[in-house]
């Protein structure tokens, strides 16, 4: 990660060693998706992904306030902001793949793009407009190149 996508829109700069546990997390959830094509995970990949579920309380407390009355809430200290984050990042991608969605999970087609899709569409094989532009792109190329060779 560039120092530069360390900025939220608008936002505060993230500190290196919070970019740091972030592009970490992103490289194991990576590994994990990839055993979706039939291929075992890396065992420290998914140990990474439960470290970060157990390193925050998930029990909602209950708070009350005079005039909204009794609430559920997750509560954390503000000095445990990073460790919830990944942990909420890594619970959705239990989610995911432990949910109905994990079939439509594939890799994104176009090389060398290393994200992931939902396939909610056959004919869908990028995951986005750039990478299936780019693909068409290299392959009309290639057509040219052939035809004038």
């Amino acid at each position: 990660m560039h120092r530069d996508d360390a900025r939220v829109r608008g936002g505060p700069v993230l500190g290196e060693d919070v970019v740091a546990h972030l592009t970490a997390l992103r490289v194991h959830v990576r590994e994990v998706f990839a055993a979706v094509e039939d291929r075992a995970p890396a065992p420290s990949a998914v140990e990474a992904l439960n470290h970060a579920l157990t390193r925050t309380p998930t029990a909602h407390l209950l708070t009350r306030e005079a005039t909204a009355g009794f609430r559920s809430e997750a509560t954390h200290p503000t000095t445990r902001v990073v460790e919830h984050a990944l942990a909420a990042l890594a619970a959705d991608t239990v989610a995911l793949l432990t949910g109905p969605d994990a079939v439509l999970l594939a890799a994104c087609a176009a090389e060398p793009c290393n994200r992931y899709l939902l396939r909610t569409h056959a004919r869908r094989h990028w995951c986005s407009t750039r990478c299936g532009d780019r693909v068409r792109a290299a392959r009309s190329y290639a057509r040219r190149n052939q035809r004038t060779a």
